[in-house]
């Protein structure tokens, strides 16, 4: 795997990590489980035009519904003047617990790798799981599968904290979870209702808000037993990540749940851009992890390839 390529599954995890993660509003967790991962009250008064009852009723909804069909499309700023990768998936998720099934395209990494066109994924908590076909599976003693669980990679990568760890802990860590982007919605300080829309020829309510890291860091209830020296940790890994701000553009449904979610975060090497549709919300989302023996531990093998200097370190 070429170094470049290297570098920028790095960027991808910190940045993915830091949005699904810092973003996401801790909940109040009560016999050992917390309700997806989110607050369910906000005491932030919307601005002027903007329903709280209305936002907590979305939250609400969506959190009970517990998983859906989704589409998304992920755009990655390039590196060191590189073309800029774009992402594209659909399949099924759950985030109670935390499950996703999907099938991905890309533009960037295939080319660099000779992985296949279109890649299938499996999400259990913080591991995600890919199917690297037959070549790849040629290359790895026949086993097809390549297992990466985000938060170990972000630990690896230089993440270590206490902070980074309690982040991604619980499965939490790489969601895109629709309840948590309702409650990051609901503690924008500057949310606004823009009006109306057609999605998918239905009509949708459009919310708009923003977030700094700090603001983010802060409406998160998992990070209130952290000490000075473990937030200033997390806040120096935003810091290096670039990353100034969370805008976050969401459309409810008549039967407020949420059809569509925008989210964007500006860094120094450029704008990371999710956009996601969502329906069929309680489809079923009974996930299994690939066989263990066919199944190779991204990390681990990393960790061997770095001994025999054949790929640079994760943080490089």
């Amino acid at each position: 795997m070429h170094k470049s390529t290297w570098k920028r599954l790095s960027v991808s995890v910190t940045a993915v990590a830091l949005l699904a993660g810092v973003a996401a509003c801790g909940g109040d967790e009560k016999g050992g489980k917390a309700a997806s991962g989110a607050a369910a009250k906000s005491d932030r008064k919307p601005a002027a035009g903007v329903s709280v009852e209305a936002l907590n009723t979305a939250f609400e909804k969506t959190r009970s519904a517990k998983s859906a069909k989704f589409t998304m499309t992920m755009k990655l700023p390039g590196l060191e003047g590189g073309t800029p990768l774009t992402l594209r998936s659909s399949g099924v998720m759950g985030w109670d617990p935390t499950v996703v099934d999907q099938r991905m395209t890309g533009a960037g990494l295939p080319a660099e790798d000779g992985a296949p066109a279109e890649s299938h994924t499996i999400t259990i908590g913080t591991a995600t799981y890919t199917d690297v076909g037959p070549e790849g599976a040629a290359k790895n003693d026949g086993k097809r599968w390549l297992k990466l669980d985000l938060a170990a990679m972000a630990k690896e990568s230089g993440g270590g904290s206490k902070a980074i760890e309690q982040l991604m802990g619980g499965g939490q860590g790489q969601s895109q979870d629709p309840a948590k982007q309702m409650a990051l919605l609901k503690e924008s300080p500057d949310v606004k209702l823009v009006g109306e829309e057609t999605v998918d020829g239905k009509k949708a309510r459009h919310y708009k808000g923003t977030l700094s890291p700090d603001e983010a860091m802060k409406s998160n209830k998992s990070l209130d037993g952290l000490g000075e020296k473990d937030r200033q940790e997390l806040l120096d890994t935003i810091k290096e990540a670039g990353i100034t701000k969370y805008d976050m553009d969401v459309w409810v449904g008549s039967d407020d749940l949420p059809v569509k979610l925008v989210m964007n975060m500006d860094t120094t090497k450029g704008r990371m851009e999710i956009t996601q549709s969502l329906s069929d919300y309680g489809a079923k989302a009974d996930v299994q992890a690939p066989p263990a023996d066919q199944t190779v531990d991204l990390l681990e093998k990393i960790k061997k390839m770095k001994e025999t200097g054949d790929t640079p370190s994760l943080a490089s």
